[in-house]
């Protein structure tokens, strides 16, 4: 007889912009082969509000019910609209950007340089001046510089294209001095958290323990929301003299990038993304609320591109990639290890198929099955020659949707265009591929990628051409 205890399974959802395509796909694996039914979930920024959603359920099927509707209103997303809004002042500044920058990239005056030279002199005397004039008087004499008056004219221009492009100074001013973000929030926050997907009170009467990362700006101190809507702090112990929030306003305050969305107030303080101190949040998961078998999935890889020589970069480029980009992933870095100390089965990508603001349905998609086949990849343990395979064909894929992004371009141009043969022979290579990756770890529909077209913002209506022609080989797996 088996007295243990069944396992307390836990969730921990990072955050990603729009990569997290890549933590739904992933989920659909825990659910649907794996069958989690997680009594623990914990999120940051746009991982919160999958967790939020989730958490309102405490059985399977109410959790695969929820992440189909999750998936539903991600497959919404067609634009960085839905994300993300400009402000008016922020319109207005980008109008002056390019002038402002012309200014500032004003070559310096050329000129002869002020150098004392010496008079000709005769039999030690000052030679006299040529015309009959005064002789002058001898010794060094000061030569003024010759300006070159180009940058002055090319300013004066600058200046006259910032009048041409009628900016809204009154706006620019206010939103200078009062807005605390350069966007607002996009649609896709009320369609994912509105009456009609996030229940509040079905989320404060469930069994299933949510806690939402933030930051406060005033202390500085990570805390987490929990369900019921109280402030913990990262021992999750209730924060002293806080009264309830809503959890609504904590994902909208875990999601609050520094100057891409204001800061929100939850109770005696106003409230940034989690993830300016903790991306992924296994911690309070595992060691504060007990999770015994914990799925960690992080929307994106760790690591920056080397980038060019910075000799000649301006200061904003400097702070930008000190602390937008190496800070921020020393954070990302810190939450990995943690997740791997603790012992929790880390789902992460290894490439980037999109960026964190790059949205594009046929991206999203790819990111999506790139979740479901490295989740497969974690929980079964796959080795590096297998995990290859999983890059060879995400990557080929990404490679396919820019081929056929080139042909709708053209097309839109030229009219009608065959596929090209380099295009051809990418869709024959994709086949194969996918017949390498075995089929318990394949997204529902793999072996029909190679057959058809990827998503894209506007549809391909053309048949296939190159299924009729595709040579020979195992058809294992192109069913």
């Amino acid at each position: 007889m088996n007295d243990l205890p069944d396992p307390l399974v836990g969730l921990v959802l990072s955050g990603g912009g729009a990569t997290v395509g890549f933590q739904i796909g992933a989920l659909r694996y825990l659910y649907d082969v794996v069958g989690v039914t997680p009594g623990v979930i914990s999120g940051t920024s746009a991982g919160s509000i999958i967790a939020a959603l989730l958490a309102q359920a405490d059985d399977h099927a109410e959790q695969r019910e929820v992440l189909a509707e999750i998936e539903r209103q991600y497959e919404t997303i067609t634009g960085r609209s839905d994300l993300m809004v400009e402000l008016e002042w922020f319109t207005e500044l980008k109008k002056l950007v390019p002038a402002l920058q012309r200014v500032g990239q004003r070559r310096p005056p050329r000129h002869a340089g002020s150098q004392p030279t010496e008079e000709p002199s005769v039999n030690g005397r000052a030679a006299p001046r040529l015309g009959g004039g005064r002789p002058r008087l001898p010794g060094p004499v000061l030569r003024l510089p010759r300006w070159d008056s180009t940058p002055v004219r090319e300013t004066l221009s600058a200046i006259w294209s910032l009048g041409r492009l009628r900016p809204d100074f009154d706006a620019l001013l206010r939103g200078g001095r009062r807005e605390q973000s350069f966007y607002r929030r996009g649609p896709i926050f009320d369609r994912m958290l509105g009456p009609g997907v996030l229940d509040p009170e079905r989320l404060a009467g469930s069994a299933t323990e949510l806690r939402v990362a933030v930051v406060g700006l005033e202390s500085g101190e990570l805390r987490y929301v929990t369900g019921r809507g109280d402030l913990v702090d990262r021992a999750n112990r209730a924060v002293p003299g806080e009264e309830p929030v809503a959890v609504v306003d904590a994902v909208h305050a875990s999601c609050a990038i520094p100057g891409l969305y204001r800061p929100v107030r939850l109770g005696s303080e106003h409230y940034v993304d989690g993830g300016t101190r903790e991306n992924l949040p296994v911690d309070v998961a595992m060691t504060h609320l007990g999770a015994t078998r914990c799925y960690a999935i992080d929307a994106r890889p760790t690591g920056l591109a080397t980038e060019a020589s910075y000799a000649a970069k301006d200061m904003m480029a400097i702070v930008l990639r000190a602390a937008a980009g190496i800070m921020a992933d020393e954070v990302h870095l810190a939450g990995v290890a943690r997740a791997k100390t603790e012992g929790a089965v880390l789902v992460a990508p290894e490439i980037d198929v999109l960026g964190v603001w790059e949205v594009d349905s046929g991206l999203l998609s790819i990111a999506k099955d790139y979740g479901y086949l490295r989740a497969a990849e974690a929980c079964e343990e796959a080795g590096s020659a297998d995990q290859q395979v999983t890059r060879d064909v995400v990557e080929l894929r990404r490679r396919i949707w820019q081929a056929e992004s080139s042909l709708i371009t053209a097309r839109a141009a030229h009219g009608h265009i065959d596929p090209p043969p380099e295009l051809v022979a990418m869709k024959w290579e994709l086949r194969d591929l996918v017949d390498q990756v075995p089929a318990s770890r394949r997204p529902p529909g793999a072996g029909q990628w190679w057959r058809g077209w990827e998503r894209h913002s506007v549809s391909i209506e053309d048949a296939v051409t190159w299924v009729a022609d595709v040579p020979p080989h195992d058809t294992a797996g192109t069913g």
